[in-house]
């Protein structure tokens, strides 16, 4: 009897390990001013690449600082066959506001762009302006979709982007990190 407790509750805990083992990481990002949840099996760009993000960057020459990026990609050989996530910020100048900035930003980009769509973004707590559009970078073409948030005069851009032909397949993944966004 006290033999087959034994093997049970080893049983137990040998099972609880395993289930450990083969259970995705823990997928939530903590930033002092916001958090989201990362898709599993998602990974941070200095995680693909091996070297440091370089964090400040002009994000797609948007004139906006890039914080974070993520990836669906598993390999560096995936990447063009994969969806990106970027958090990219920049101060909102006191003299104007989120939307004019907006359009500084996009209205000399768009004869350039294709399938260009505005809208307003509303989302429980979070508000601002959506925009999706069609964007050479590199060889090819990706589809984008940008959302801007403003919180204590600071612009965040939740970026989302893959081939067009793709982007359908990660709109789950890009749901799941819009829809758990958050400021702090």
């Amino acid at each position: 009897m006290r033999k087959s407790k034994f093997l049970l509750v080893v049983g137990i805990v040998l099972f609880m390990i395993a289930c450990q083992t083969i259970s995705p990481k823990n997928t939530k990002f903590d930033h002092p001013a916001f958090s989201f949840i990362i898709p599993a099996g998602w990974q941070t760009m200095e995680e693909l690449w091996g070297y440091p993000q370089e964090v400040g960057r002009d994000y797609h020459a948007l004139g906006l600082g890039e914080l974070i990026m993520f990836t669906s990609a598993q390999s560096k050989a995936d990447g063009p066959y994969s969806a990106y996530f970027a958090v990219a910020t920049s101060l909102l100048a006191s003299n104007t506001d989120l939307e004019t900035r907006f359009h500084q930003t996009y209205d000399p980009l768009i004869p350039d762009l294709r399938a260009v769509s505005q809208a307003k973004f509303e989302s429980g707590k979070l508000s601002g302006f959506d925009i999706a559009y069609q964007r050479p970078w590199g060889e090819p073409w990706w589809q984008f979709r940008d959302v801007w948030l403003e919180k204590n005069a600071v612009i965040y851009v939740l970026s989302f982007h893959s081939d067009p032909n793709d982007f359908e397949r990660y709109k789950d993944d890009f749901n799941v990190i819009l829809n758990s966004f958050s400021f702090k």
